[in-house]
């Protein structure tokens, strides 16, 4: 009996239903809220030799097509191969490109074509925005297997790099006149060369509109969406792959890097919840390498890239110590880097960056039992001694603004509250005299910053920790209503923050007779918890 070759979903077969074929998920399963399982897999990886064999055996399934000259001036450092074997893989071209100092030669795509007799079944329904890219990209590809240049053309394409490049680039950074903005000087460069990075920044920027509620683009789908955030996840597959087979060019780690800052910028504009931090921890190996290669301190693209990273890792560490995953290396490189200021990023001074991440180390420490409570002990009033003594005013930033020293202000006592945490988080209540001075400290400072000041977005998390460790009503009103403004300005919606500031104040109001602390740490980062996921703001 001759197979299907284009077979119902998994969820379809068991029930032994009409499957309408539909991708990433067929309509059918949407409709009735089932979990679609999708299809048999269609891509699988192999050596060069045997993608070699198969070639020859199946010649009349590939035909070779050469970029045209407008591919080679958009894309001047990389070509993709579009051949199920490797989707979204960059490969060699025949010309020998220059790409960051370091050369590099590439072969020639490869497209898949039907053969003639065989039929192609098309899914019963298909949303307006499938149905324009499948006439622009051809009716025998898909996003996952369309060369960079086909995608590039896309009408929708162009639109969702313009509100990339005019909405998110200013949302993610502390963007002034007089400072240069990575993800537009970084990021937007690359999606014009890989297709991952491509597939990633569309896939992000999608999920941005919807979040946000800025339907600028006409034709937003989900399932376009989801189908970008896949064909990302297929290249940084692809990379790792590679990387652990034959190594990456020091480009090609840099794409690695880039595609999983957007994949958790997606999670974190999605929902705000990275699924048990697989993309974070996954980089970790890669900027653990290039912690220790001399390229670190004279690349600005990748200095930022692991800056982006590193203080992710630092940001879920306090949710749980034991969460970390980069080195003290990563982190000192950061803080030795000339090239970009963390300051940029999120506000927050290189040094205190350093040093609470050196805390979190010793936490992790204490809590595999690997150090011991005195000395850690020790480590923590040393730490909070350095907090209490450091000095805004003294510190070096990237411009003259005062709301730079309002912003390091807030973070210093972001990095207090955390030390003071320390050893047991449930010990210390959160009316200690202690932990209020530095929540008012906290909310002095927001209250320095013009809401419409782009300074005043980057105070989210010293917010939301402050409302976490405060009782007091009107602390919690101010709290509240600086967030949703900083909510609406970037147009990230932060689910999981919401959920878990009502969960810990909820408890504590059911507790209230009760002495000792109510940690919104136990809701992220628990032995009770089944499923240790990384909640994640930026």
């Amino acid at each position: 009996m001759k197979s299907r070759t284009n077979p119902a979903c998994g969820t379809c077969r068991k029930k032994c239903r009409k499957c309408d074929r539909a991708r990433p998920v067929c309509n059918r399963c949407r409709v009735k809220g089932l979990h679609c399982e999708g299809y048999p897999p269609r891509f699988l990886f192999f050596q060069d030799q045997l993608s070699s064999k198969r070639e020859q055996r199946d010649g009349s399934m590939l035909s070779s097509s050469e970029p045209s000259p407008s591919s080679k001036t958009l894309r001047a450092q990389y070509t993709v191969t579009t051949d199920d074997e490797n989707p979204g893989q960059e490969t060699p071209s025949n010309n020998t490109t220059t790409t960051n100092g370091q050369s590099r030669t590439a072969s020639n795509h490869k497209t898949r074509t039907r053969r003639p007799n065989q039929p192609q079944r098309k899914p019963d329904k298909v949303s307006n925005a499938t149905t324009a890219t499948k006439d622009a990209i051809g009716s025998t590809k898909t996003l996952l297997t369309a060369p960079i240049d086909d995608i590039l053309t896309l009408p929708e394409t162009e639109k969702l790099l313009c509100y990339f490049d005019k909405n998110l680039c200013r949302a993610l950074i502390i963007e002034t006149d007089d400072l240069h903005n990575p993800f537009r000087g970084y990021i937007l460069p690359l999606a014009y060369q890989d297709t991952g990075i491509l597939h990633a920044v569309l896939g992000l920027t999608m999920c941005h509109i919807n979040a946000s509620g800025k339907r600028e683009t006409e034709n937003i789908s989900v399932a376009r969406m989801i189908e970008h955030q896949l064909s990302a996840l297929q290249s940084l597959s692809s990379l790792l792959m590679k990387e652990e087979i034959y190594g990456l060019t020091d480009d090609e780690q840099d794409l690695l890097l880039a595609v999983v800052i957007l994949l958790v910028l997606y999670d974190i504009c999605e929902t705000g919840v990275s699924s048990h931090g697989v993309h974070l921890t996954g980089a970790g190996y890669i900027c653990g390498k290039l912690a220790q290669q001399p390229k670190v301190v004279t690349s600005p693209r990748t200095t930022f890239l692991l800056t982006a990273l590193a203080w992710l890792d630092v940001l879920r560490g306090f949710s749980g110590a034991e969460k970390l995953a980069y080195s003290d290396d990563v982190r000192r490189c950061i803080v030795e880097a000339e090239h970009f200021n963390l300051e940029i990023l999120v506000g927050c001074p290189v040094e205190l960056f350093y040093e609470i991440g050196c805390v979190l180390t010793a936490g992790k420490q204490y809590l595999d039992g690997k150090l011991s409570r005195d000395d850690f002990q020790d480590l923590l009033n040393d730490a909070e001694q350095f907090f209490r003594a450091w000095d805004p005013d003294s510190a070096a930033f990237p411009g003259e603004d005062p709301e730079w020293i309002q912003l390091a202000e807030a973070y210093r006592h972001v990095c207090i509250i955390r030390v003071l945490r320390f050893p047991n988080t449930w010990a210390v209540p959160c009316e200690d005299r202690r932990i209020q001075s530095s929540v008012r400290a906290i909310l002095d400072a927001s209250a320095g910053i013009s809401a419409g000041s782009t300074w005043f977005k980057r105070l989210l998390f010293p917010l939301f920790i402050a409302g976490a460790e405060t009782s007091i009503p009107h602390q919690k009103r101010y709290v509240e209503f600086c967030m949703r403004e900083i909510k609406r300005s970037t147009g990230f919606p932060h689910p999981a923050m919401n959920e878990l500031l009502s969960r810990v104040w909820g408890e504590r109001q059911r507790q209230a007779d009760k002495s000792g602390n109510i940690p919104w740490m136990e809701f992220t980062c628990s032995k009770d918890l089944v499923r240790q996921h990384d909640y994640l703001m930026f």
